[in-house]
């Protein structure tokens, strides 16, 4: 028994489903990076620093996880 190859229309559509994915998370994380990096600053004024994290880093990670849980909806 042979299985029916998938056509290079329905790859081709998978492509910009996943391109059209991306954007849409990246688009998440530039929107939330701000708010982050807001709240990122405003808590490094009143404590200590963590060693070795910057306050954009601090930020990125935070809007990377914030898109991630925006995606689950």
């Amino acid at each position: 028994m042979t299985t029916p190859m998938p056509s290079i229309k329905a790859a081709r559509h998978h492509r910009s489903v996943r391109r059209r994915d991306r954007l849409e998370y990246r688009a998440l994380v530039a929107v939330s990076f701000l708010p982050c990096l807001a709240a990122a600053a405003l808590k490094r004024t009143g404590a200590q620093a963590p060693v070795g994290e910057t306050v954009f880093s601090e930020a990125l990670s935070s809007a990377r996880a914030a898109a991630g849980y925006a995606l689950l909806v």
